[in-house]
Formats: C-alpha cells, sequence, structure tokens
C-alpha cells in the first residue's frame, strides 16, 4: 500500500477558546454566587481573573462566605526538630473543617520585610485584618496596618503612634455591603503609664478613623455608666456600630461617628440567681448579635443569646449545654485560661472555644450535640484569637 503511517499528517491540537471569556464581570459574578462556599474556594484556582473577582470587596455581599479558620500567635518549629529549644512564636492559622484553607500566607509575605518583622494582629472584621507595627530602634513607636491577606493589599492608617497603656483597645469596622471604606476605633482610658494606681481604667472617650477621608476624629464617651474593657476581647460591627464586651456584663456600642452611644445589658436566664453572669464573648451569626456566656455563674453550663432587638435589649436564649459534654469537666472558668470561647460559626449553629493547658481548638455543633476537637495550638499559644472569614 502507497503511504504508509509514515506519510501520516498528524492533526495539530488547537487551543479551545475559554468560553467564560466571553462573559462580563457581573455575569460571572452572578454564576459564581450560586456555587457552594467549598467549590467557590477552588473557582480561586481557575485564573487571576476568577481570583480577583471572588476576593474583590465589592463581591463579597453577593458570594457565600464563611469562617475558614482562626488566626493566633503560637508555637513553630525552627530549624528541625522538636524540643522547646528549636521552637519559636509566630503568626499561625488553624483551619476549620469543612471548609478549604485559605488561598493566604500566614507570614503575610506580601509586607515589606519591615512591616513584617514587628507585626502584632489586633482585630479583623469581614476579610480585612488590623495589625500593629512595632518600629526599630524605637519599640515604643507603631503604625496600624489594615491588611486583606486575600488580596494582598493592605494600607497604612496615618499617624504613628507610641505605645501607652490608655490606648490598648483598638478595634476595626468594615461593612463591604455598605462601603469599601472602613473605620478603626481606638479606645483611651482612665490610666496612668507612670502611676498605676491612679485611673481606674474606664473608657473616658474614642478616637475613630475613617480610611474614605484619612481624618481622625475624637469624641469623648457618651454611655450613660462608666464601663471598662478587657483586652483582646472581639468586637462585632453590625449596622455601622461597634459593639464590645465591658467587664460590667454589658455591652458597649457606639457609632462610626460617635455620635450614638448605647449600653446593653447582658441576658439571664428565668431561674439565673445572678444578673451580673460571668464573662462573655460576642460574635456576629447569620446576620444577628450572638453572645455566649456563663449563664449561671456555677460554671457548669454555657449558654448562646441572639439579640433580637436592639434598641430594646431583648435577648433570646438560643441553646445551652453543660460543660460536662463539652469537656468532661462539670465545672470550668469561663473567658479564663481555662475555657475560652474564639468563634461562633457566621452561618451555622456552631461555637468554637479553646480548651486546657494544651490549648486544644474543639468546635461544638449545637444542631446535633457533636463535639469535635481539630487541634492542639500549644501550651506556649497566646490567648488572643481572631476569626477570619476571607
Amino acid at each position: 500500500m502507497a503511504g504508509g503511517s509514515g506519510s501520516k499528517k498528524r492533526a495539530r491540537r488547537t487551543r479551545k477558546p475559554d468560553p467564560t471569556a466571553l462573559l462580563t464581570d457581573d455575569l460571572l459574578v452572578e454564576i459564581l454566587a450560586r456555587v457552594p462556599y467549598r467549590s467557590l474556594c477552588r473557582c480561586r484556582c481557575v485564573s487571576k481573573r476568577w481570583r480577583a473577582l471572588i476576593s474583590h470587596p465589592d463581591h463579597r455581599a453577593r458570594l457565600p462566605q464563611t469562617l475558614a479558620g482562626i488566626f493566633y500567635h503560637g508555637p513553630v518549629a525552627v530549624g528541625g526538630g522538636g524540643s522547646p529549644e528549636s521552637t519559636s512564636t509566630s503568626n499561625c492559622f488553624a483551619s476549620v473543617p469543612g471548609t478549604a484553607p485559605p488561598l493566604i500566607h500566614t507570614s503575610f509575605s506580601f509586607l515589606p520585610d519591615r512591616e513584617r518583622e514587628e507585626l502584632v494582629l489586633v482585630d479583623s472584621c469581614n476579610g480585612l485584618i488590623l495589625c500593629r507595627c512595632y518600629r526599630f530602634p524605637d519599640e515604643g513607636e507603631f503604625d496600624y496596618l489594615v491588611l486583606n491577606p486575600a488580596t494582598e493589599k493592605w494600607v497604612a492608617v496615618p499617624i504613628t503612634r507610641r505605645w501607652s497603656s490608655k490606648v490598648q483597645t483598638v478595634h476595626l469596622g468594615f461593612d463591604p455591603a455598605v462601603s469599601s471604606h472602613f473605620h478603626v476605633f481606638e479606645f483611651q482610658v482612665d490610666i496612668d503609664d507612670d502611676d498605676y494606681d491612679a485611673g481606674d481604667g474606664h473608657v473616658l472617650g474614642v478616637k475613630i478613623y475613617l480610611s474614605a477621608t484619612g481624618v481622625w476624629s475624637h469624641r469623648q464617651s457618651g454611655w450613660s455608666m462608666e464601663i471598662s474593657f478587657e483586652l483582646d476581647l472581639k468586637s462585632v460591627f453590625l449596622d455601622g456600630m461597634l459593639y464590645v464586651i465591658a467587664r460590667e456584663s454589658v455591652v458597649g456600642s457606639v457609632d462610626v461617628e460617635g455620635k450614638t452611644w448605647r449600653i446593653i445589658n447582658f441576658p439571664r436566664s428565668k431561674d439565673s440567681r445572678f444578673y451580673d453572669t460571668g464573662g462573655g464573648f460576642i460574635d456576629l451569626s447569620q446576620g444577628r448579635l450572638h453572645l455566649a456566656n456563663d449563664d449561671d455563674m456555677v460554671g457548669d453550663k454555657l449558654a448562646i443569646w441572639v439579640l433580637e432587638d436592639k434598641d430594646n435589649e431583648q435577648w433570646t436564649l438560643k441553646h445551652t449545654v453543660r460543660n460536662k459534654h463539652l469537656v468532661r469537666r462539670k465545672h470550668v472558668h469561663f473567658g479564663f485560661h481555662e475555657f475560652i470561647v474564639v468563634a461562633i460559626h457566621p452561618d451555622r449553629n456552631m461555637v468554637f472555644f479553646v480548651f486546657g493547658l494544651e490549648k486544644t481548638l474543639i468546635s461544638y455543633d449545637m444542631d446535633s450535640g457533636k463535639v469535635s476537637i481539630i487541634r492542639n495550638l500549644g501550651r506556649t499559644c497566646n490567648e488572643h484569637f481572631l476569626p477570619y472569614v476571607p
């Protein structure tokens, strides 16, 4: 037969055009909005365009978001080995079950070296992280940085600060469904750095920074009572108001202009013998403010409340569970080193807490009653935890 196989021409492979390239950004976002969260995480890897669209702040309100994990400052191995001499501490991240790990680097390698050397994570809100960046050679000086780990973008907040006990409490407010701009709330408290016996630590006022204008404004406290804050407790930003837990068993709130100040009393069960319950933890879940606390001060029950009406201080008891079911112990010290609530899931009936000497991160599903151990964070783990929703 004339013409063997060697004379056959091989068909050239042609690259098929990407059909999604014909879609406008708005149409592609509309399609991605119908995709489950875990699949959306995989879609980030399709192309640079897809990742940029998914990570863009303007699209957060339309695309599914959920808790990706917890940032914390914990032990890491250096130079191999597992001995105490071969470990150091650094910013770490613990993913939660049921979610794909976010495509971020806990070292924040997108920052210049100078900004990464002494970086302390302070607060998180809707995908943004507020940090303090300390300056050398003067370790007392620092700048505030606001980072978006998903887009690897960051901005320095104007005016370098000096460390002072008077401004230990600072929080971040950001709602991408309303605006692409953020607010920083820096509370001033009644403490004298030179005389710790002077002052009782109550809040005197707040400085509020608005990224839209680049300006700080100061307001005197407008709360009807003197309140003080525990350090490193999570805040909630909802409907233009910042909510913070106070030691006086109340939730204090202030708006972004410093004009509206409210005090919301802690709830209590009908059978509770005490009004001033134990320490609390607040978080935003399913669009509403949630409070977790030790309801009866006996130390054997965790209670989850929902604020149904902010104006009338109307709380609804959502769930209670005995500590014995959670950690096989009847009595624990809520909010102290032993038992620390770190997050309430943004769209599920699930609470996350850290327990014990090894700082074990545990989840509890309120619907099924299932308790799941996620991982040990380590004894030297700093007890400041930041839930992260990319």
